[in-house]
């Protein structure tokens, strides 16, 4: 009876095993997957960092176990190893060289804690992003005034921010009103913006869907002797308000009918969001390929690597991360210690230097910095 059990356990877990592996091959599907059908395969990219965990416990469980089972987690990893490597990166720092590379900083600035500072932005954010010191600045998640006169207008946002040149594009029409700090102005919130010291060519925004956080940016810049366009996009985020995040975190001690209600109020957010990310993505690919000069395309993605979003440009782009970061590269403070959804993509054209995501809290994202050389 005992040989009977440890049978049918070994098998069973064997079955678990299985099961992990087929979640962790489906990535291989979104490429070819209509987003607003098959949305729910991208989930699997988000819980990927950790069934990688998991079958890393069945590689260990079955060495010890029953060693032919072992071949499972062995040929698993090695079939999904093109999903694993960008989870991580081991690089070592290349010195710049010549008068032809330059610098790109991104960051996601929650509006500079507009609305925690009573209608200003945070003065210490703002030496933080003043002291990145680098050749072009993408922000997303800005706020300016509609008022060319305000302390908070672009242009004077731009001079505070140390920058020659400065664009922007937001996704409502007519802005946002608020008598924040008792001001009565209107003002655009959740812009995309680039700052630049160098000059601009030309600039173009583009509207994918007609919804919150659907507007991306482009400009060609010159370089020197050399033209760079710089793209600048936040995809859809999924709405998560701090409950969502509350339930998340303190999900072990819900109640079933909590977790039901919760739970699909959450996943249709989920649902929404992949669906919108993919339309906006599929739009910014199609300008990237337009392009006639190297591209640098900075954002919050909102979603994590191996997703539908991540793989749509990496097929065409390459990850600054990957290619000279360290670590896991967590760029979101909250949830998951996995979770990088904010990057840096470059062209084939361009060399990496230096990428770093420096360790700020001001921000629930963290900034992202890199260096790149022009071939």
């Amino acid at each position: 009876m005992k040989q009977f059990i440890r049978k049918f356990t070994k098998h069973l877990i064997a079955l678990c095993n299985i099961a992990v592996s087929i979640s962790m091959l489906f990535l291989y599907l979104l490429p070819y997957s209509n987003q607003s059908f098959f949305w729910f395969v991208n989930l699997f990219a988000l819980v990927f960092p950790f069934l990688v965990f998991i079958q890393l416990g069945f590689l260990l469980f079955w060495f010890f176990a029953k060693r032919k089972f072992i071949l499972i987690p062995i040929i698993t990893i090695v079939l999904c190893w093109p999903f694993i490597y960008p989870l991580f990166a081991v690089s070592k720092k290349v010195n710049p060289a010549g008068d032809q590379s330059f610098s790109v900083a991104s960051w996601n600035v929650h509006l500079f804690d507009f609305y925690e500072n009573d209608g200003n932005l945070d003065k210490g954010m703002m030496q933080q992003a003043a002291g990145f010191k680098t050749d072009v600045l993408a922000l997303q998640e800005l706020v300016f005034s509609i008022d060319t006169t305000s302390h908070m207008s672009l242009d004077n946002v731009r001079k505070q921010l140390g920058y020659k040149y400065a664009i922007a594009g937001n996704d409502r029409r007519f802005g946002v009103h608020t008598n924040a700090g008792k001001r009565n102005e209107r003002y655009f919130a959740f812009c995309v913006a680039l700052f630049s010291n160098h000059p601009i060519i030309q600039w173009k925004k583009v509207q994918s869907l007609r919804e919150y956080n659907h507007t991306f940016i482009w400009a060609d810049i010159k370089m020197g002797n050399d033209t760079i366009r710089f793209f600048n996009v936040h995809l859809q985020s999924m709405h998560f308000a701090k409950d969502d995040y509350d339930f998340i975190e303190t999900i072990d001690n819900q109640g079933i009918e909590e977790v039901k209600k919760n739970g699909r109020n959450i996943l249709k957010k989920m649902r929404n969001s992949n669906v919108q990310r993919a339309v906006q993505i599929n739009a910014v690919k199609e300008e990237v390929l337009k392009s006639p000069y190297p591209v640098v395309l900075c954002g919050d993605f909102n979603d994590v690597p191996n997703s539908y979003a991540y793989q749509t440009i990496n097929d065409v782009l390459k990850d600054a991360f990957i290619t000279r970061g360290n670590g896991i590269g967590r760029t979101f403070t909250k949830l998951s210690p996995t979770l990088r959804i904010d990057f840096m993509f470059y062209s084939p054209l361009l060399i990496t230097q230096e990428f770093k995501i420096l360790q700020l809290s001001s921000s629930d994202h963290r900034p992202l910095i890199s260096s790149f050389q022009i071939l």
